[in-house]
């Protein structure tokens, strides 16, 4: 059994107590130095590893993120442990799936076998875009514990595409409800991988509710998307984003027949859906020339 120097291990939790109070701050680099300082005086002292790859993580050193998480796990050594969560997110940015995979077991999510990138279904998931500057909440797919594949069209202003994969982290930050169900909203750390899938903007006309969802299918049965942003797009004040939303004070638009739409397709594509949805219509609706936003 390896000998405990408590005096050590004392001098570590005061150094690691002064990093958690920089960091609280806002002093990352200040965390840094007391977090190494703690490690150097106890190397088996587990919280400063674990504390010290919170701030790589939030800094996206992921290299040294993995490092720090891989240490503070194996010093814990017991499943379910958060330093797997984190370093299943490290290893998933940089793209070391064996290591993700066995991350994500040992926290305790079931992940099958198999070799490469995880491409699973872990359901539907709103993931909040860009947190610190536009925080658009989207809808998308999780393809695993730490990734969204965004399936709404995100406003240009989210910086995001449809089909962008985010990395994103696992405490939920609010709330949405999609068919009665409650589901939490994950904040974006990253964007893992971008679509090549330009945004695309239209106005339309004579779409009534009917017609607009008829846009809507039609995209999404050739493998595209079609969001009615008059509907969809909903501006929240920053309680209401990190909670529930409520109605107070919150910009709703009016249901009529010209509406604007994004379209995520590229644009020969979206041109010819077009005629093809005025055509299903004709003399009823109409719509502009699709302009690129995004």
């Amino acid at each position: 059994m390896m000998a405990i120097d408590r005096a050590a291990f004392q001098a570590a939790m005061e150094l690691n107590d002064r990093g958690r109070a920089c960091a609280q701050a806002g002093d990352l680099d200040g965390a840094l130095s007391w977090y190494r300082q703690a490690t150097q005086e106890a190397p088996g002292y587990e919280p400063a590893w674990f504390n010290m790859g919170l701030v790589f993580k939030q800094r996206r050193q992921w290299e040294q993120a993995l490092e720090c998480n891989e240490r503070a796990a194996a010093l814990d050594g017991q499943d379910g442990d958060p330093a797997w969560w984190n370093l299943g997110i490290a290893a998933t940015a940089l793209r070391r799936w064996g290591t993700a995979r066995d991350a994500w077991r040992r926290f305790g999510i079931e992940i099958p076998d198999g070799e490469g990138e995880l491409e699973l279904d872990f359901g539907p998931a709103p993931v909040r875009l860009d947190p610190g500057r536009s925080g658009e909440v989207v809808w998308g797919r999780r393809v695993d514990p730490a990734r969204v594949r965004i399936m709404n069209v995100p406003t240009p202003a989210s910086g995001h595409r449809w089909g962008d994969i985010v990395l994103h982290d696992g405490a939920p930050n609010g709330e949405r409800t999609s068919n009665g169900q409650v589901y939490g909203v994950f904040d974006e750390i990253e964007q893992w991988q971008a679509s090549d899938m330009p945004t695309l903007q239209v106005q339309i006309t004579g779409a009534d509710a009917d017609g607009a969802q008829a846009l809507t299918d039609l995209f999404e049965e050739a493998g595209y998307a079609a969001e009615d942003w008059t509907e969809s797009v909903r501006i929240l004040c920053r309680s209401c984003s990190e909670g529930q939303p409520g109605s107070h004070d919150h910009v709703a638009h009016e249901a009529g027949t010209e509406r604007v739409f994004a379209l995520a397709a590229p644009p020969d594509v979206a041109a010819r859906l077009l005629e093809e949805w005025a055509a299903a219509s004709p003399g009823d609706r109409g719509h502009g020339e699709p302009e690129e936003v995004g």
